[in-house]
């Protein structure tokens, strides 16, 4: 795992306890490049619907964790969501195990601009968002140096 991965899921895992932490607790950094975040996830039973695959739900706060995250990986800032668009193509099991790859398109002086793809452990493409953010001032602090 690279030092930005590393201290990318060690600011993650700083997140508190609400949704964003829950949903960060059983999602894997895989690796990470300034502005390309790749991670992993098992489909849980509580992150299921009614047919037992992922819940659309989880999907739409995979874009907006993941997406923001590769923002953060390249700029070193939050920023506020101003829209997504989210894709639906095929469904997920419960028990199976995805890959997300987000990428931070473009990162200006106000505006975010980046986009999330989620596949199957067969490399079909399940899920396409793209993501919209306000970028605040507030700047973050991974501590690359700190790193091991």
């Amino acid at each position: 795992m690279s030092k930005l991965a590393q201290a990318l899921s060690k600011h993650i895992r700083k997140m508190g306890s609400g949704y964003s932490a829950k949903t960060m607790s059983h999602l894997q950094i895989e690796d990470a490049t300034p502005g390309i975040v790749k991670f992993k996830l098992t489909v849980q039973e509580s992150d299921g619907n009614i047919y037992g695959t992922m819940h659309g739900g989880l999907g739409a706060s995979l874009v907006d964790l993941c997406s923001s995250v590769a923002i953060v990986s390249k700029v070193a800032r939050w920023g506020i969501s101003t829209d997504m668009q989210i894709s639906y193509l095929k469904a997920a099991p419960i028990g199976s195990e995805i890959d997300i790859v987000a990428t931070c398109e473009r990162a200006g002086k106000t505006l975010a601009f980046s986009s999330c793809c989620i596949y199957n452990e067969k490399g079909d493409l399940l899920l396409k968002g793209q993501h919209t953010k306000f970028m605040g001032t507030d700047l973050v602090d991974l501590g690359l140096d700190n790193v091991d």
